[in-house]
């Protein structure tokens, strides 16, 4: 061929290496790579898929995460394992991520997905892509040390106002055994009062028996029993003064302990929901309508496609609310509870729903009364929401729902 034609080719575009593989990544990244996306129950069932035996019968979580950190890049075999538990955990990230090819784009990329709080998947994606360069990898790096520091901030907090309750309570508890035992102190020794002046009005007595029953005798004695008298009385007043006193201190015990269990409570409820939504969110994989069905059948609970009447709220959640419910297998339907839509309207909504849910912090009082006469004439269940958050409707959902069998 004449160097003319040679000229007037077009060199071969060149081609995009191979992702790269858990062992080929910076050692100091494995350790957030194999914290972030992959739970100690995994840890553990590759552990024992591949045969590893730890110094210790009964390691403790830091224990297998850092074994299986230290072998990622030195035993083959566990390498290759993790590898691929992590690419079969992780494939729809993968396969989004791989749709771009330049650093630029990976980087935009994961900033969306952590935008929307997606972090193991795209993380995971991102480390093995061809185009992620060093710069990108450091990036990276600090923002999950960043987060992981926010989130143990945040643990921290709670702990320290857990501590605090904890310790309040107990200051109380000992509070209030020092007011009873001061009272039962005192309470005794009115007792031991009252007894010595029952003994010694009994010792009079038999005293002016023994002198005989003479005027001047009659006299000390009326007069002994008018101060024993007024010792007595002196003495009951006391003993009322003291049962109020002990009667006041059960009402503020009886108050602290209702407002302990008031906020014992809410605290377990606001728990419940955190652990609820991080649920949510540790179940959600990108991808919207176009994520593939699950492989193999899975325990997440199932509407078996009953239609949910939700009433009230704060109409910007009812998109996510519609979602949540389709994800189970039922359909949802809304009504403002009179603020747009006719009231009127709710006896024929509910002809056609199985169930219905209301968030009693936000719904009008006529609909919550019209709704509760209508469920029972028409035998529909109802399930108040304790309120209009996501992770409480996601915990009374649950109620209605039931798993779908293995």
């Amino acid at each position: 061929m004449c160097q003319v034609c040679q000229s007037d080719q077009v060199p071969p575009e060149p081609r995009l290496r191979l992702r790269r593989k858990l062992w080929e990544i910076d050692t100091h990244c494995h350790c957030t790579i194999i914290g972030t996306c992959l739970s100690l129950p995994e840890l553990r069932g590759i552990a024992s898929r591949n045969g590893l035996e730890l110094a210790k019968p009964n390691p403790t979580e830091y224990e297998i995460h850092s074994a299986m950190v230290h072998l990622a890049s030195r035993d083959r075999s566990l390498g290759k394992a993790l590898h691929k538990a992590l690419d079969r955990k992780y494939a729809l990230s993968i396969k989004r991520f791989s749709r771009v090819t330049n650093r630029d784009a990976v980087e935009t990329l994961w900033k969306e997905c952590l935008g929307r709080g997606e972090v193991a998947g795209p993380l995971w994606a991102l480390m093995t892509h061809p185009a992620t360069d060093d710069s990108l990898q450091s990036l990276v790096f600090g923002e999950i040390h960043m987060l992981s520091h926010q989130v143990g901030s945040m643990v921290r907090a709670d702990m320290r106002q857990m501590a605090g309750l904890e310790k309040e309570k107990a200051e109380l508890n000992s509070k209030i055994k020092r007011q009873q035992e001061r009272l039962h102190h005192e309470i005794a020794s009115r007792d031991t009062a009252l007894r010595d002046l029952l003994a010694l009005e009994q010792a009079e007595n038999r005293r002016l028996r023994e002198c005989g029953d003479t005027t001047e005798q009659i006299r000390s004695l009326k007069v002994i029993q008018q101060d024993l008298q007024q010792a007595l009385d002196l003495a009951e007043n006391r003993a009322r003064k003291a049962e109020d006193r002990t009667r006041i201190a059960e009402e503020i015990i009886g108050d602290l302990d209702r407002s302990l269990t008031e906020q014992t409570t809410e605290l377990t409820a606001l728990r419940a929901e955190v652990e609820t939504l991080e649920a949510r969110l540790n179940e959600a994989l990108p991808g919207g309508r176009d994520r593939p069905s699950c492989p193999a059948p899975c325990n997440r609970p199932d509407l078996c496609g009953r239609c949910i009447l939700y009433v009230g709220g704060r109409s910007v959640q009812v998109p996510h609310l519609q979602k949540l419910v389709s994800e189970r297998n039922g359909i949802l339907i809304h009504h403002d509870g009179g603020v747009e839509d006719n009231i009127g309207r709710l006896q024929g909504l509910l002809g056609n729903a199985d169930a219905v849910m209301f968030p009693v912090d936000c719904v009008s009082h006529a609909a919550h009364d019209q709704l509760k006469k209508l469920c029972r004439r028409w035998s529909k269940p109802f399930v108040p929401v304790r309120r209009s958050g996501l992770g409480a409707f996601i915990a009374a959902l649950d109620t209605l729902s039931s798993p779908t069998p293995s």
